[in-house]
């Protein structure tokens, strides 16, 4: 059956791409990148000994390896690094961000293609980045004597879900290959589906984070000229949250908490729904790009406005609530407010970092419903100085878990003898 079904995709593919490059190029992830994705104009490997192959989808997967490649191009300067991407920015990233030797757009999937990439630049070892399951590719990649790897691999409950129902198809085509998951969950779902050899190494997002200096911390607060109130961020507040967050700070005024909340939406569509729900509240509010900290006693809430400053904010904060994770949209970065030692909560709906849950769950908030979030607040604060304590043990947490990098290293070492 599982042959069966990749012959069916293969036809497919063979059949519906010729018709779709008239108007596949007037993409820009695809414009003048037709010959090359069918294999029509071939990169040159100049006699290189050891050719990796590291296909990274977009520019988040691009950044998650950058630290790796870096490092591990230190180790094995003979080691020809070719990346793909499918899109033109994460391709433009690669480029500027990475010392690889050659940056292309990801080829069709199609076998003969994938065949004549493989063939031409002798890949030594195929790398590929977080959860891209791509049937030709990796099934000659095998047939090549190619070593498969995942690195940094993810799998979500949803997308396990939809491969479990062609579980034998997967079973097939992760056969053989290795798999260095980013946590545990990821590691089981893999092993699940068939994949052979599965390591859980962790998240190198984690030797990204930025351990922030606490001797900045009060002159951040100095800066939003607050004095002595209490300071609550709640960051990347997603769509469908904005009534929560805006329904928790009025709780907690209400409770004769006299702090300055800062609100950071992850899109700028959730800034007007804020604006709005704080109007309704009868709340004063700006945004920062209009902030003055002389005004700071006649404002209730900050919308922010700007861009690069969350982490910063996060520091100068008390109390941290991070979004994404109140309604199902699988959770936002729980680390930077923790890389303070800020108190910090998320709701029940943490799916894409679960990862960071297994450095530092132990230690955070979890809100059990969206409407307890004010409650949850108003908890925090009143005994700031047990949550604190419990946020730096989070922090050391982080700092200890850091050197995921070098893991990584040592295993694409170990396969690549």
């Amino acid at each position: 059956m599982a042959r069966l079904i990749l012959f069916i995709y293969d036809l497919l593919w063979n059949t519906l791409v010729w018709p779709c490059i008239p108007i596949l190029k007037w993409y820009n992830n695809f414009n003048g990148t037709i010959r090359q994705r069918l294999g029509l104009r071939m990169p040159y490997i100049p006699g290189a000994k050891e050719v990796m192959w590291l296909h990274a989808s977009s520019v988040g997967e691009v950044k998650a390896v950058a630290g790796l490649v870096k490092r591990l191009k230190a180790k094995r300067p003979g080691l020809f690094i070719m990346v793909t991407s499918m899109t033109a920015t994460g391709r433009d990233i690669a480029a500027k961000e990475l010392p690889c030797d050659i940056v292309l757009p990801f080829p069709f999937d199609i076998s003969w293609v994938m065949q004549r990439y493989l063939k031409k630049t002798n890949t030594s070892i195929l790398a590929i980045v977080e959860t891209e399951i791509w049937p030709n590719l990796i099934l000659k990649a095998k047939k090549n004597n190619t070593k498969v790897v995942f690195i940094n691999a993810r799998l979500g409950k949803k997308a396990f879900g939809r491969y479990s129902n062609l579980k034998q198809l997967f079973k097939f085509i992760l056969k053989d290959t290795h798999v260095l998951a980013l946590s545990k969950d990821d590691a089981e779902r893999f092993s699940s589906l068939g994949a052979s050899h599965v390591t859980c190494l962790g998240n190198l997002k984690l030797d990204s984070i930025h351990m922030a200096d606490l001797d900045i911390a009060e002159v951040l607060k100095k800066e939003l000229g607050v004095d002595d109130r209490p300071v609550f961020v709640a960051g990347s507040i997603r769509e469908g949250e904005e009534k929560y967050v805006v329904d928790a700070v009025k709780h907690a005024m209400g409770k004769s908490t006299d702090m300055l909340s800062i609100l950071a939406p992850r899109h700028a569509s959730s800034s007007r729904i804020l604006a709005r729900l704080l109007d309704d509240a009868g709340l004063r509010w700006t945004f920062k790009s209009n902030y003055d900290k002389g005004q700071a006693k006649n404002i209730d809430v900050v919308i922010v406005d700007t861009f690069g400053e969350l982490f910063y904010l996060y520091g100068a904060s008390d109390v941290a609530f991070v979004g994404g994770s109140l309604v199902d949209l699988g959770g936002q970065n729980i680390l930077e407010p923790l890389a303070w030692g800020i108190p910090t909560m998320h709701g029940p709906y943490m799916e894409n970092f679960a990862w960071a849950l297994e450095v530092v769950g132990a230690f955070t908030i979890k809100v059990s419903s969206p409407g307890e979030l004010g409650r949850y607040l108003v908890d925090t604060l009143e005994n700031l100085d047990n949550n604190r304590a419990r946020a730096m043990k989070a922090r050391d947490a982080l700092n200890e878990s850091m050197g995921i990098t070098d893991d990584y290293v040592n295993a694409l070492n170990a396969l690549l003898g």
